[in-house]
């Protein structure tokens, strides 16, 4: 989906069989709403560093201290696990409620009480692209029920540079697994990804939603996680619609 935000009009929509109102795990686009809630909390704010103790992780930008901006850019997951039990779980479902954020699911995998650590990672918190459109459009404006401070540090901390023709580009990822078992199994490797985010051009703005999921299971060989996959999808129409 592409909405532009300042005619209040829906520019672009791929929606078959109601995709777009299908909720599917949140994974890493659930940190945009994670720091909006740690910066009007009053539990970070630009200038934290976030230490990183020393376990290894496959993503090498992960193994060391990050900031605000650098938690977003990378998608580390550690940050958000620190920052998580320092909201805590009630403060956590308030926010969630406020947003109007998905099913607010944040109990995590049945039976391991692990919501804090695991619940939108392709487990309990599931969103919809048009729920994810919804945020963002409360974000863009301006009227979630949080400090103006905490939205402007969220805007800036996911800066992704511009577009091809110049237009500010500000986004977030997300990769997770399609019909993971409670387990933590997902013998087939069939993934989730979503793109979403805003683009300033000219003085307007406007929201763009994407996600996909597999229909097939991947290649022994196709490494790739879903977030980058919509976000390479995304881009492309992204620059395309705004090359004139």
């Amino acid at each position: 989906m592409l909405y532009d935000n300042s005619s209040k009009k829906m520019l672009s929509e791929y929606n078959p069989n109601n995709r777009c109102s299908q909720r599917i795990p949140v994974n890493s686009t659930f940190k945009l709403p994670l720091a909006l809630m740690a910066f009007d909390a009053g539990l970070i704010n630009k200038d934290t560093v976030f230490k990183w103790n020393g376990q290894r992780y496959d993503l090498p930008d992960w193994n060391q201290d990050q900031t605000p901006a650098s938690w977003e850019k990378y998608s580390a997951v550690w940050v958000s696990q620190q920052i998580t039990p320092q909201l805590g779980i009630s403060k956590i479902k308030q926010y969630l409620a406020d947003f109007n954020y998905g099913n607010q699911d944040f109990s995590g995998d049945p039976g391991k009480n692990n919501g804090l650590s695991n619940a939108w990672l392709s487990s309990s918190l599931k969103v919809s692209a048009k729920e994810q459109l919804a945020l963002l459009q409360q974000f863009t404006n301006g009227t979630l029920p949080l400090s103006q401070q905490a939205m402007a540090e969220t805007k800036k901390i996911i800066y992704m540079g511009k577009l091809n023709h110049g237009a500010d580009l500000y986004g977030k990822t997300g990769s997770g697994w399609k019909n993971r078992s409670d387990k933590g199994e997902n013998s087939k490797k069939m993934r989730d990804g979503w793109y979403i985010g805003l683009v300033e051009n000219a003085g307007k703005q406007y929201i763009f939603v994407s996600n996909i999921t597999d229909e097939n299971i991947p290649s022994a060989d196709d490494k790739k996680m879903g977030g980058p996959i919509a976000k390479k999808i995304s881009l492309k129409l992204l620059n395309s619609y705004f090359s004139s």
